[in-house]
């Protein structure tokens, strides 16, 4: 009931306000055009699409200067329904289009809106194309300014193989005082389109737009981005860091833009600026990914990993990465000896993602090294752990290797679990690859070897494997000192 109340209300209040703009419809036989509009109006409501083009009909007849209801029997005309697909009237919605256009020059909507009915109902033969045309060429005299207009024009022309009047109309516009930049944005594709790019009309045509473009729209970040582009296209880098560098003066809080003007700088050699330029990006808003990956790249240039991988991990943060990127990353801090980094990363990422034991092995080794007590992380290796065997088919097994049963191995010894260290010890060397890495392989037997001096037992087999291991790894220092 209430549905329906809003409905009529609409509806009621569409009414009004058609004769409240438009009192040209109550000249004449007021009492009838009320009628008969209102009866319209009620009957369209009600989906009776012939009653209510029957209606409409004699009002707008009455008041045929008035647009929106002309628009509105356009619409009835053009539209098939399914019960009465023959109801259809292109014909007469195009002749009503033609009319209006015709009779008020000055309304540029209503020239557009008949050029794209042609073009959308009518199979563009030369009859149709000429209307077209005549109907642009019309509007063009009495708006030579607009640029979608002129667009549509030479379009026109093109298709109808005149070049040479696509070429008058691109030279009128582009001799325009006009202060849109819509004007000379809609100007660029032409130019490209009608000038030979090698040709000198081409170059003078795309530098005096991108000038008016610098004069009128330099505001606006995405013209002064391509402004800016075309400058460096060319090779004039400074002009394109100083169109930038202009913008900004006028639109401080484009960081996009910003951070594309230290991209310029460390383009053109100019490292140190670049640096400050994205460095003060982030301090504004951290969550501009592009500043943090081009500091990547610098710090990777400059062989600063630490520095570069914190910036990976603010773009993985901020792009949402996987737990897989985020163990990358934290095994990449690892190997750096940079494990508390590595240990609030994964935290971060176990929160988001209980589920992956790959990320619960990676932060108990972090824990581990992070100097974390003893209880703590064995109560993260034992829950990684457990959490791979409850998901055996999961891809998981990369990450519980050598390193994780190691890490694993040093926290059960300092619990005194010796049993289980052991079990743990040769996991890991079995987790490895003899041929291809003898240094960790032998890492790992001199780590069993000193499990056993510790306990006192098993003092020949434990010698055998410090011997191997330094034969495996000379320079292996663990194997050399327990042998002595």
């Amino acid at each position: 009931m209430e549905v329906a109340l809003v409905n009529q209300t609409r509806l009621l209040m569409r009414f009004l306000a058609l004769f409240l703009f438009f009192p040209s419809l109550l000249y004449g036989d007021n009492s009838s055009n009320l009628s008969r509009y209102a009866k319209g109006v009620f009957a369209e409501q009600n989906r009776d699409w012939k009653t209510a083009r029957e209606h409409y009909q004699p009002v707008q007849f009455k008041a045929p200067n008035v647009y929106p209801l002309t628009q509105k029997l356009v619409s009835l005309l053009s539209f098939r329904p399914q019960e009465e697909p023959a109801s259809q009237d292109l014909a007469g919605a195009a002749e009503l289009l033609e009319k209006f256009a015709t009779n008020n020059l000055a309304h540029l909507g209503a020239q557009l809106d008949y050029v794209s009915f042609l073009k959308q109902h009518f199979r563009e033969d030369t009859e149709t194309s000429k209307k077209i045309l005549q109907t642009l060429e019309l509007a063009y005299e009495n708006f030579p300014e607009n640029p979608r207009l002129s667009d549509l024009l030479i379009s026109g022309y093109e298709e109808a193989s005149r070049r040479d009047d696509s070429l008058r109309i691109l030279d009128k516009q582009l001799e325009s005082t006009s202060s849109d930049p819509t004007h000379w944005l809609t100007l660029i594709p032409i130019i490209q389109t009608l000038y030979p790019a090698e040709s000198l009309e081409y170059a003078a045509g795309l530098k005096h737009a991108m000038e008016r473009l610098s004069q009128t729209g330099l505001k606006i970040p995405s013209i002064a981005r391509r402004i800016s582009e075309y400058h460096r296209e060319r090779g004039q880098m400074d002009q394109a860091i100083t169109t930038l560098e202009e913008h900004l003066a006028l639109t401080p809080s484009s960081h996009s833009l910003r951070t594309r003007l230290g991209l310029l700088y460390l383009s053109s050699r100019n490292e140190a600026m670049g640096e400050k330029i994205l460095r003060e990006v982030i301090a504004i808003d951290p969550d501009q990914a592009l500043a943090h990956t081009s500091l990547t790249k610098l710090h990777r240039k400059r062989e600063e990993p630490l520095l570069a991988l914190s910036h990976r991990a603010e773009v993985l943060r901020i792009r949402s990465g996987s737990p897989e990127e985020a163990i990358e990353i934290a095994n990449e801090y690892l190997d750096l000896a940079d494990p508390h980094a590595a240990r609030l990363l994964l935290e971060k990422f176990r929160f988001k993602h209980p589920e992956h034991a790959g990320v619960l092995a990676r932060l108990a080794m972090a824990t581990h090294r992070d100097g974390e007590d003893s209880q703590k992380s064995s109560r993260l290796f034992q829950q990684a752990e457990a959490l791979a065997q409850e998901n055996s088919g999961t891809n998981w097994e990369k990450d519980f290797d050598s390193d994780f049963y190691l890490g694993f191995a040093k926290v059960l010894v300092q619990k005194e679990d010796f049993g289980s260290a052991e079990k743990n010890l040769r996991q890991a060397a079995q987790s490895l690859d003899l041929d291809t890495e003898p240094e960790r392989y032998a890492q790992a037997i001199t780590s069993l070897a000193e499990l056993w001096i510790l306990q006192n037992k098993n003092e020949a087999p434990a010698k055998a494997l410090l011997e191997r291991a330094l034969a495996l790894d000379p320079n292996n220092v663990d194997a050399a000192r327990l042998l002595k």
